[in-house]
């Protein structure tokens, strides 16, 4: 995600095609405003996601999947600074969500915190009913770091997160969202209830680049992360797994520019964001096998054709599966200056 406003300088291409097009996925509107979601896997059948509330900020909601239920998680909690609540990922117990949270007090502004920027923020943890909130990794507060994406292994005893290094540089082509890292860490809760972060590690399979961890695999035994590391621009990110520790790099596209790849819950297929095909410029979801085979566009937000076509270029989000696969939410980026987007529901057609 990670998008800073400097995007609109990147020209995605893409090649023209005039056959009329039948996406192999139904889409439907979650949401007219958000970005991030999670559906828990628990049981529970929620989706938490999170919109921009009445003062401006982010905050994070949790709804049925028909929408019925809504309720904002974040907005009544007095623990919790007063800006941009984002990045919800549920625990796998269905009892906790980890969130990025903007400081209270920081030299930036709060555009530079927005749900995919990250800057001056930390990781938090919430309770599904909102009533306990904790604080997690507390960043630097300069505009170097940041954090972005932070999830749960499946089991719930790891967490991961990415995290910034390097502020942007408009001036080099590698540097165009900045430098980040790539972080992993033991998670439990103490004798007195408390969460516990230990054993922090870093892992950067390459050399400082742009590196952005969407999690692990449904067995827990990979990580999925994009990176222009190698590239010659940012613009040239590529998608990745590898094991937990940090060995066995296994590239899964190669070419065009890919973000945002989730698993489906049985780790049979992976969904991911491309440009490839691209007629208006922006991008869409894509699936394809664990090791990188099989790729098969999902949705055609970007083909004038396409009974999905948007109406001009826009940007498919991170996504996550309901439990028995059939389906996902995900975030649709209208706007890569103001992150502003909508969330969506995509059925998988038989």
């Amino acid at each position: 995600m990670a998008k800073q406003y400097l995007y609109i300088f990147i020209v995605f291409l893409g090649a023209c095609n005039k056959v009329t097009i039948s996406p192999p996925t139904t889409v439907t509107t979650f949401r007219s405003s958000g970005l991030d979601v999670s559906w828990d896997q628990s049981g529970s059948n929620r989706i938490a996601y999170d919109c921009t509330e009445s003062n401006g900020y982010y905050a994070i909601h949790i709804a049925n999947p028909d929408g019925s239920n809504d309720t904002c998680l974040t907005c009544n909690d007095t623990a919790l600074p007063d800006k941009n609540i984002c990045c919800p990922y549920w625990h796998p117990s269905g009892k906790w969500l980890l969130m990025v949270v903007e400081k209270e007090n920081h030299p930036g502004t709060s555009t530079d915190a927005l749900p995919g920027f990250g800057a001056y923020c930390d990781i938090w943890l919430i309770s599904s009913d909102g009533t306990k909130a904790y604080l997690l990794v507390d960043e630097p507060n300069d505009y170097n770091h940041g954090v972005i994406c932070p999830r749960f292994s499946p089991n719930g005893n790891k967490i991961e997160w990415t995290e910034r290094t390097a502020a942007p540089n408009l001036l080099n082509p590698i540097e165009t969202a900045g430098f980040w890292t790539i972080k992993t860490a033991d998670f439990s809760f103490g004798a007195d209830s408390v969460p516990v972060v230990g054993n922090v590690t870093i892992l950067q399979p390459g050399p400082a680049a742009f590196y952005e961890c969407y999690g692990y695999s449904p067995d827990g035994s990979r990580l999925i992360f994009c990176s222009d590391m190698n590239q010659l621009s940012f613009a040239n990110e590529l998608i990745y797994t590898m094991d937990t520790n940090g060995n066995n790099l296994l590239q899964l596209t190669q070419s065009n520019y890919n973000e945002h790849a989730f698993y489906k819950p049985d780790g049979s297929e992976i969904v991911f964001m491309s440009n490839t095909n691209s007629s208006a410029g922006g991008t869409d979801w894509w699936g394809m096998n664990p090791d990188g085979s099989g790729k098969t566009q999902l949705t055609y937000f970007n083909e004038p054709n396409s009974p999905e076509w948007a109406g001009g270029a826009v940007w498919a989000g991170l996504g996550s599966f309901s439990p028995d696969g059939s389906e996902f939410v995900g975030g649709v980026q209208l706007n890569l200056v103001t992150q502003a987007g909508k969330i969506v529901r995509v059925q998988l057609l038989p």
